[in-house]
C-alpha cells in the first residue's frame, strides 16, 4: 500500500474506496476498543475533528495509544492534546494548520518532536486552506482555487499547493488539492445505531471531513433511537452512509469540552500542559499512569478525581452550566456553545 501521504491526495483511490462502501442502514454499534482495532491501522493518516479539545474524540485517541498504533500521520486543523501520540511512538509526521492549546500554551510533546527531527512536518497550511482542501473532497472536486495563503511563506514550503493565473482575470490564485484522510473519529452528542449523528453547536469542518475520510468512527455521549434522530433531522451533521462504527462513550471528549453537557477539566488540562508534559520523562510518567495504566475514560476520570481530590464529573458539569448561564445572561441569547469566562489562576500558581 502507498504511504499515507500519497493516499491523502489520490483522487482515484478515494473514489474507488467510496464506491465500494455500503450505504445500507445496518447496525454499526461496537465497543470502542474493537472499533479502533478494526478501523485504525498502522500507517494511517488521521485527521482532527471537532475543534481540538472542544468536542474532540479524546477517549478514542487515548485508546489508540493503549493499542500502540504506530506510524500514524496527523492532520491538524487545529491539533490539541492528541499530539501526545508522538511521545509514545505512534506518530511519524503531520500536516499542520495549528498545534497548541491557546491560552494554556504550546504542546511541549509536539515541539520536542519537531525540534529533534523525530516528528516530520510534511506540510503547513492556513486554517482556511486546509478547510478548502476538505471541502473540495466533500464536493468531488480535484482542487479549488482561492486567495488563501497567497503572499505567505506557506506557498514556498507546502509541496501540495500550486499558484497559477486565474484564466479570467490573470490574477494569481492558489490551487488547493482535495485531501482524503484515511481515518476520522468524531465525538458527537447523540447517534443512532446506523451512525446518523447529532451535534449541538458548531460543527467546524466535520461535515466535510465525514465525506472526505475513507473510514469514519463515531463516538457519542448516548446512542438514541432512530425515531429520535428523525424527529429533528436538522441537527444530524453526519449521515449514516459515511459511518463505519458507532461507539457509546459517555464523557468521550474529557478532559475537553462537550458543549451543553460538560466543560473542560481545567485543572487537569492546565496541569498537563504546563507541568506534566514539560519533559519526556514527565510525559512518559503521565502516559504510564493515565493511558497504559487505565482501560477506558472512566478509569482515567477516577484517577484524576483521586489525584485532584474532587468529583471530576460534577465539577465539569457544573462549570458547563455556569458557562451556559453566563453566555445567556451576560452576553445575550447565545445558548449552547456561547462565550465563556476563562480564568486559570489556581493552576497557574502551581506552575510557577
Amino acid at each position: 500500500m502507498p504511504h499515507a501521504n500519497e493516499r491523502l491526495f489520490d483522487h482515484q483511490y478515494a473514489r474507488e474506496w467510496k464506491l465500494k462502501k455500503s450505504r445500507a442502514e445496518k447496525d454499526k454499534r461496537m465497543p470502542l476498543k474493537d472499533a479502533i482495532a478494526q478501523f485504525v491501522e498502522d500507517g494511517d493518516s488521521i485527521i482532527e475533528t471537532g475543534f481540538a479539545y472542544v468536542r474532540g474524540p479524546l477517549g478514542a485517541y487515548w485508546e489508540i495509544g493503549r493499542q500502540k498504533k504506530k506510524d500514524l500521520v496527523g492532520i491538524f486543523t487545529p491539533g490539541g492534546l492528541n499530539n501526545v501520540w508522538h511521545e509514545y511512538g505512534g506518530m511519524e509526521g503531520a500536516h499542520v494548520a495549528y498545534v497548541g492549546v491557546e491560552m494554556r500554551g504550546l504542546i511541549s510533546t509536539f515541539r520536542r518532536g519537531v525540534e529533534a527531527g523525530t516528528l516530520k512536518v510534511y506540510s503547513e497550511w492556513s486554517h482556511g486552506g486546509l478547510a478548502l482542501a476538505l471541502r473540495a473532497a466533500e464536493q468531488g472536486l480535484n482542487y479549488v482555487a482561492c486567495k488563501s495563503m497567497l503572499g505567505t511563506d506557506i506557498i514556498k514550503t507546502n509541496p501540495y499547493i500550486k499558484v497559477e493565473s486565474d484564466p479570467w482575470t490573470g490574477e494569481p490564485v492558489c490551487l488547493v488539492p482535495a485531501i482524503y484522510p484515511d481515518v476520522a473519529i468524531f465525538h458527537v452528542h447523540h447517534a443512532d445505531k446506523y451512525g446518523n449523528s447529532r451535534i449541538w453547536g458548531a460543527s467546524v469542518n466535520d461535515t466535510a471531513i465525514a465525506v472526505a475520510a475513507r473510514k469514519v468512527v463515531v463516538t457519542c455521549e448516548r446512542i438514541v433511537d432512530t425515531l429520535d434522530i428523525r424527529s429533528n433531522p436538522y441537527q444530524v451533521i453526519i449521515p449514516h452512509y459515511c459511518v463505519d462504527a458507532v461507539c457509546e462513550v459517555p464523557f468521550g471528549a474529557w478532559p475537553g469540552d462537550m458543549p451543553g453537557m460538560y466543560y473542560f477539566d481545567r485543572r487537569l488540562q492546565e496541569r498537563v500542559v504546563r507541568i506534566e508534559w514539560k519533559t519526556p520523562e514527565a510525559t512518559r510518567n503521565w502516559i504510564d499512569r493515565y493511558i497504559y495504566g487505565t482501560k477506558d475514560v472512566y478509569e482515567m476520570i477516577q484517577l484524576a478525581a483521586e489525584e485532584e481530590g474532587l468529583n471530576v464529573l460534577d465539577y465539569v458539569k457544573r462549570l458547563e452550566q455556569l458557562a451556559c448561564d453566563a453566555a445567556f445572561y451576560n452576553i445575550g441569547s447565545w445558548g449552547i456553545g456561547g462565550e465563556r469566562d476563562w480564568r486559570y489562576e489556581e493552576v497557574a500558581k502551581r506552575a510557577i
